[in-house]
């Protein structure tokens, strides 16, 4: 299948409202099978359940239904640019790594305290569930592995583009619709805080 048609399928999935199946997950043809239940496995270099989210290109390692519902993880690649916009998980952890180049987070803590780091490789951040947070890459090129709270890793796959991409950075973004971001908000938990500014 190619770019233009998984386009114009995912397009077409998104063009009605209605309840999504949280019993699937949008697939591309080369993406390899994950187990769906706790079986050892292997994936080699570049392999995993891969979607273009804006201009980073995220790569699902292992999901909820692998895990029992306890984490997922997933490696996050992309350019320099934009912030991510604020957002919190209601009751979600969410975890940051980075392997290579640099991003920025910044966060509230409970206290109401706006924090922020620059992380380099080998460099650990840990966003709590609730807390509003954001990111952004500073370097022309980054790449960090994510866990979160079981299952919403295929947020990814909800908001984003299914592709072959094996890994460096999508050679064109890709941006849902509104209403799509706000059905895949309400299904994983995930709520935009427009209200609130973290600092550029």
């Amino acid at each position: 299948m190619t770019l233009h048609e998984l386009r114009a399928q995912h397009s077409a999935q998104h063009s009605t409202h209605h309840t999504p199946d949280t019993t699937t997950t949008p697939r591309h043809p080369s993406w390899p099978t994950l187990p769906g239940s706790p079986e050892p496995y292997f994936l080699e270099a570049g392999d995993g359940e891969r979607s273009v989210v804006g201009n980073e290109l995220f790569t699902v390692l292992i999901s909820g239904d692998e895990t029992d519902g306890q984490f997922g993880c997933f490696v996050m690649e992309g350019p320099a640019g934009e912030w991510v916009p604020a957002h919190s998980h209601d009751d979600v952890h969410e975890v940051f790594y980075v392997m290579e180049g640099e991003l920025e987070v910044r966060m509230d803590d409970r206290q109401g305290k706006r924090v922020k780091k620059v992380l380099a490789p080998g460099d650990f951040a840990f966003v709590p569930a609730g807390l509003v947070h954001n990111y952004h890459i500073l370097t022309p090129r980054a790449k960090a592995i994510g866990v979160a709270t079981g299952g919403f890793e295929r947020f990814f796959h909800a908001v984003g583009l299914p592709t072959d991409l094996r890994g460096g950075i999508p050679p064109e973004p890709f941006f849902a619709s509104p209403d799509v971001l706000r059905e895949a908000g309400s299904r994983f938990r995930n709520t935009h805080r427009p209200d609130i500014d973290l600092g550029s």
